[in-house]
């Protein structure tokens, strides 16, 4: 809660459930800042509150260019941004 009030973020991956507790605090929070966030999560798309239903979800698993892509639109990247050059390809399933 504290880094989505203070920190300066370009966006925010979430998982709806950090550390026990479930994120949607934080996702009240990020758009109040313009702040850009998308969920990373094993649970189903029915387990987020209708009124975040717009941000974008991977499902685990999920293939490391799935996520370029969503970052990249999240972050208002363009199409030919050279995407290989800014993400790690380090990302696993």
């Amino acid at each position: 809660m504290h880094m989505a009030r203070e920190r300066a973020l370009d966006g925010a991956v979430l998982d709806l459930n950090l550390n026990g507790r479930p994120c949607f605090p934080v996702c009240a929070i990020l758009p109040e800042r313009r702040i850009p966030f998308m969920f990373l999560t094993g649970f189903p798309q029915a387990a987020i509150p209708i009124e975040y239903r717009w941000a974008h979800l991977i499902a685990k698993p999920f293939e490391p260019t799935e996520m370029k892509e969503v970052l990249a639109h999240m972050l208002g990247l363009s199409q030919d941004w050279p995407l290989s050059k800014h993400f790690s390809s380090s990302v696993r399933h």
